[in-house]
């Protein structure tokens, strides 16, 4: 049997699960190319490192936006490197089959660009998991019992929250907001108090280790470098505190708490029951933002925990489906 490959392809980052070897491969979702060449110069952690540092005629830039394919061609080169750097000479041989989660509203548009993306990257075959069943699955949730579930799964580019039960999404609700969103309300900040121009890296590094949404938590600061927007866009050093940029997180918070509300409202009364005793699970990347958890659970009313393994959840979803055969027919099989 070939090479079975379990894809959770994100806007920050794309995560590769092997059958039989689990998650073999976590990097950011960043292609650098020569754009005179055509031809691409890194990708996954050495091109994230050359975001906002390439000169005019190379680009970094991430082909995946708000969970959908936005540059093919760089999308189709960043998964068949990864596609090489896992297979090596055996992709020549043996082509492996790909099993891609999507979000949970993806067209049948977006799912042919991946479907397009993995096929063009080597693969074989390509099925589709939505990615809030592989998420609940990755998380260790028995999804396939008769009582409701709600999982949040916050990415790089969009939230999606879901009520589960029997083995399926019961509803979904889904808004545009997710890391970028918080990265760019940094970035707006800093330029509005300031003056001062970051880089996304930058922005990225003060919501992981500055950032806070509650108050009453450890002050933090972290000193960073920019440009001055005026006086001739000289460099400067600034010192940013939690305490600055709370209000400004808690702006792209608010819109995901009412994503969840809004689901929650549509929840049959039955299975809000259920939630309400099991409560509210969060993954994804973003749930690691100091005081997210609480926030939610002090604005919804839902005991909220968050997963030990959130930036994993839906690559080792994808891999129980790979390794059990797919036990509860969650796949959309594609095949040329």
């Amino acid at each position: 049997m070939g090479k079975v490959f379990g894809i959770d392809m994100g806007t920050s980052n794309t995560l590769l699960y092997v059958k039989g070897k689990g998650i073999r491969i976590r990097e950011p979702s960043v292609v650098a190319v020569d754009q005179r060449e055509s031809r691409i110069l890194a990708v996954g952690d050495m091109a994230k490192m050359m975001l906002g540092k390439t000169p005019g005629d190379k680009r970094a830039s991430r082909p995946i936006r708000g969970g959908v394919v936005a540059d093919f061609d760089i999308a189709a080169g960043m998964l068949e490197y990864f596609f090489r750097k896992e297979a090596g000479g055996a992709m020549i041989l043996s082509r492996p089959r790909a099993i891609v989660s999507v979000p949970f509203g993806a067209t049948s548009t977006e799912k042919l660009s991946f479907y397009q993306v993995a096929s063009r990257a080597g693969a074989k075959s390509v099925g589709f998991v939505p990615e809030l069943l592989a998420a609940a699955l990755g998380c260790g949730m028995r999804i396939e019992e008769p009582k409701g579930k709600m999982i949040v799964n916050i990415g790089g580019g969009t939230t999606e929250a879901a009520v589960l039960s029997f083995g399926g999404v019961v509803l979904a609700n889904s808004v545009r907001v997710g890391g970028e969103t918080f990265d760019n309300a940094i970035s707006n900040f800093l330029r509005r108090k300031y003056g001062v121009a970051i880089g996304d890296v930058t922005a990225e590094q003060l919501k992981i280790q500055v950032g806070s949404v509650l108050p009453g938590g450890e002050e933090r600061s972290l000193e960073v470098r920019g440009r001055k927007m005026r006086s001739c866009g000289r460099p400067i050093s600034i010192t940013v505190m939690t305490s600055e940029i709370m209000d400004t997180l808690r702006g792209p918070a608010s819109q995901i708490i009412e994503c969840i509300r809004t689901a929650f409202e549509r929840t049959p009364p039955e299975l809000c029951a259920d939630i309400y005793e099991s409560g509210l699970v969060l993954t994804g990347g973003v749930s690691m933002l100091r005081g997210l958890g609480e926030l939610i659970e002090k604005r919804t009313g839902i005991r909220t925990l968050t997963v030990k393994k959130p930036l994993d959840s839906v690559a080792a979803g994808l891999g129980v489906i790979i390794e059990k055969d797919d036990p509860y027919g969650v796949i959309e099989n594609i095949d040329r």
